[in-house]
C-alpha cells in the first residue's frame, strides 16, 4: 500500500511539475482550460501502457488517489459520477449540507466499480447517482451499460443497506455544438435511460428523469444550459439544484 502510494505521488508530482513548464510556453494560446485539457492529453498518453483500460485516464487516477487523502465529516450526502458530477459547484449549491463530491470527468460505469470501495467507505446517508454517457462515447453496449451499472446497485446495496440510492437519468447533449462519439446519440441515451428506470424499478431506488428538463424542443440539451453542448454551464447546474433540492436536504 505505502509503495503503490509513494508512487502515485511521485506522479503527481512529477506530473505538477511538468504542468508548470508546459503553461509558460503555451498559457498564451487559449487560457486555462485549453491548457489543462492539452496537459491530461499529454500526460495521458506517457502514463498509460498498452493493457491501460480506456477509464483509467491520468485524471482519473489522480482523482481516485484525492479522493483517498480527502478529509470530510463523517456519514456524508455523495455525488458520484463523471464529469457532470465533477464540474459541480455542490458545496456552493448546497451550503449547508454535508456532501462530498465523488464525481470523475470522463468516468464510466466500470470506472465507477473500479472505486465503488471508496464510496463505501463514506457510509453515506444518500447518494445521487449519474453515470453512463461515457459509456456510450467509449463504444460500449447499451447492455452491457446496463450490465455494469446493475452490478453496481447490488454492490452498493449489499454493502449499504441503509444507503437511499437516487438514480438520475443521463442528460441530452446538443449535437449542434458537440459531437456525437461512437454509440453516444440522444437516441441511445433514450435507449440507456430506459434501461436504467428499470433498474431503479428493480432495486426500489427514486428515479430521477432530469431529461425532461434538460431538453429542448429537439431533444437536445439547451444552447443556454450548457458550455460546450455537453457540459453544463452555471444556470444549468441551477436548474439541476432545484430538481433535486428537496431530496438532498
Amino acid at each position: 500500500m505505502k509503495k503503490t502510494f509513494r508512487k502515485s505521488l511521485c506522479i503527481v508530482l512529477g506530473c505538477s511539475l511538468v504542468f508548470f513548464i508546459f503553461t509558460r510556453n503555451t498559457i498564451a494560446e487559449g487560457g486555462w482550460k485549453k491548457v489543462e485539457n492539452k496537459f491530461y492529453s499529454q500526460m495521458d498518453d506517457l502514463s498509460r501502457s498498452a493493457d491501460t483500460p480506456a477509464y483509467l485516464s491520468l485524471h482519473y487516477r489522480i482523482r481516485k488517489l484525492y479522493f483517498e487523502m480527502d478529509t470530510h465529516a463523517l456519514h456524508p450526502v455523495v455525488f458520484l459520477g463523471d464529469s457532470m458530477t465533477d464540474e459541480g459547484k455542490w458545496h456552493q449549491l448546497f451550503p449547508n449540507v454535508n456532501l462530498v463530491n465523488r464525481g470523475i470527468g470522463g468516468d464510466t460505469t466500470l470506472g465507477v466499480l473500479n472505486r465503488i470501495d471508496q464510496i463505501i467507505a463514506l457510509a453515506p446517508p444518500k447518494i445521487f447517482l449519474m453515470i453512463g454517457t461515457n459509456d456510450l462515447c467509449f463504444n460500449r453496449s447499451i447492455p452491457d451499460t446496463i450490465k455494469n451499472y446493475d452490478q453496481i446497485l447490488a454492490v452498493l446495496h449489499k454493502a449499504l443497506p441503509q444507503t437511499k440510492i437516487y438514480i438520475e437519468s443521463v442528460l441530452p447533449f446538443n449535437d449542434n455544438l458537440f459531437p456525437s462519439r461512437y454509440l453516444r446519440n440522444n437516441e441511445n441515451i433514450s435507449s440507456l435511460n430506459v434501461g436504467i428506470k428499470k433498474l431503479a424499478e428493480k432495486y426500489q431506488d427514486p428515479y430521477i428523469d432530469m431529461v425532461k428538463v434538460f431538453s429542448d424542443k429537439n431533444g437536445r440539451l439547451p444552447a443556454e444550459d450548457t458550455v460546450d453542448g455537453l457540459h453544463l454551464n452555471e444556470k444549468g447546474y441551477l436548474i439541476w439544484r432545484n430538481q433535486i433540492q428537496n431530496l438532498v436536504i
